[in-house]
């Protein structure tokens, strides 16, 4: 799960220009997400290479190594170095720096300096420090946001009937207030979805390539699933907010309010300003858990949207590390060591940097990704099937751990997997000449 500040910040962004009903799209859409996340995360996986001792792969491996097109994962991969370790982590900082301002009146530059610093320190741990560190807080973080949820339905459960009729009547065009935002509802829904999960913008690729498994089924499953992951997370965060009113709507001339949240005073605030965020969750919080509630939320988004820059590195790394594949070792390790000094620097200068503008560029970087990624996931879909096919019949046939053997399968440019796999291959042909 990648797509945290869109979980928590951008639900609220969804929710003011689609209404409640962008809730239900957001739910409705994950199915292609899933469906693709696993695509390109297990073709990651059978196009990865090692070099310089460490597990590579990403869009660009596969866009070269399977289908021939090398300027395109040239241009893929440089993609990736504008707009997803440096302009991406913008929306990020900058509502991680609202939240604790709004809290506790810490000043920007001071979340900036105190997280750039843990962001140094974690990237030059590699991606065994960054994969340790995810796989410790994101599990905890999540666990917390849930509760919280469920502690706002047991407190409002009376008012579950009404609001899920509002979403879904509104989702279909049928309310009277919200119907009216029928089309919108469904683009940022829609948005929302791509953005929490990241699914066709190739951004797990390097991550779930780096995984050591036996089968790239095992590591496409397990992203897949994570999409509905980051969706749930995604519904948590639209229940609190309508539950206790802490939302606005804007019409569709961008002026009018159709609703105002009652709930907290900062409502009114931010409707004169015609923005949302995660101050929404926060009022919403602090009703529940009073003075405490904002502190839960913004913790939860600092852990949430870290978890998601270290992401965002380690893919700047991998591109680059593609990039430079004719080079020397000592000059990616430089290239690599200037990204991580970078990235603290890049992560300070959107902290202080307003919200509207990045939000607009992280849409824009998202947008020519994912367009071009998922194009290409959708010319050649043979081995996804093979490989999925492959996977399934195994553990059918009462394998524990399927192996992937892409010379039985046909794949080529494959070989690091022989290499892999070579004794459970060899052990897998052996009891198959004695069963004969």
């Amino acid at each position: 799960m990648y797509g945290y500040c869109a979980i928590i910040a951008g639900v609220c962004v969804s929710i003011l220009w689609g209404g409640p009903s962008a809730i239900i799209w957001m739910v409705i859409c994950p199915t292609l997400g899933a469906a693709i996340s696993y695509a390109e995360s297990s073709l990651g996986q059978v196009y990865k290479i090692k070099k310089d001792g460490e597990y590579r792969g990403g869009s660009y491996y596969y866009l070269e190594r399977r289908l021939g097109m090398r300027n395109l994962a040239k241009f893929f991969a440089l993609l990736t170095i504008i707009f997803v370790p440096i302009l991406t982590v913008g929306p990020h900082a900058n509502s991680i720096a609202l939240a604790f301002h709004t809290t506790t009146s810490v000043p920007n530059w001071i979340t900036g300096l105190v997280v750039g610093l843990l962001l140094l320190t974690v990237v030059f741990g590699g991606i065994k420090r960054i994969g340790k560190f995810s796989t410790i807080v994101v599990p905890i973080m999540t666990g917390i946001y849930l509760l919280l949820t469920l502690t706002v339905i047991g407190m409002n459960i009376e008012l579950v009937p009404s609001v899920f009729g509002t979403m879904i009547s509104s989702a279909f065009g049928a309310n009277a207030l919200y119907g009216a935002l029928f089309g919108q509802a469904i683009i940022w829904g829609v948005k929302r979805s791509v953005n929490s999960s990241d699914a066709g913008m190739g951004e797990a690729v390097p991550a779930s390539a780096a995984a050591e498994v036996a089968h790239p089924g095992a590591t496409g499953l397990v992203y897949s699933m994570s999409v509905f992951i980051d969706v749930l997370v995604c519904f948590c965060t639209g229940l609190i907010v309508l539950m206790i009113d802490t939302f606005n709507v804007l019409a569709k001339d961008a002026v009018t309010y159709l609703h105002i949240g009652e709930d907290s005073e900062i409502m009114t605030e931010m409707a004169e300003k015609n923005v949302a965020g995660i101050t929404w969750t926060q009022a919403a919080a602090n009703s529940v858990i009073p003075e405490f509630g904002s502190i839960i939320i913004a913790i939860c988004l600092l852990f949430f949207a870290f978890t998601t820059i270290l992401s965002y590195y380690y893919q700047g790394e991998t591109a680059i590390v593609y990039l430079l594949d004719k080079s020397s070792r000592k000059v990616r390790k430089n290239a690599i060591l200037i990204l991580r000094l970078a990235m603290p620097l890049i992560f300070f200068f959107f902290v202080i940097s307003t919200s509207s503008a990045t939000w607009a560029i992280e849409s824009l970087g998202v947008g020519i990704m994912v367009w071009t990624n998922v194009i290409v996931l959708l010319i050649k879909p043979p081995e996804i099937i093979k490989i999925q096919k492959d996977y399934a019949a195994q553990l059918k046939a009462g394998r524990e751990e399927p192996v992937f053997n892409p010379q039985k399968l046909g794949i080529k440019n494959a070989d690091v997997w022989m290499e892999i796999n070579q004794y459970k291959i060899a052990q897998s042909s052996g009891y198959n000449r004695q069963s004969l």
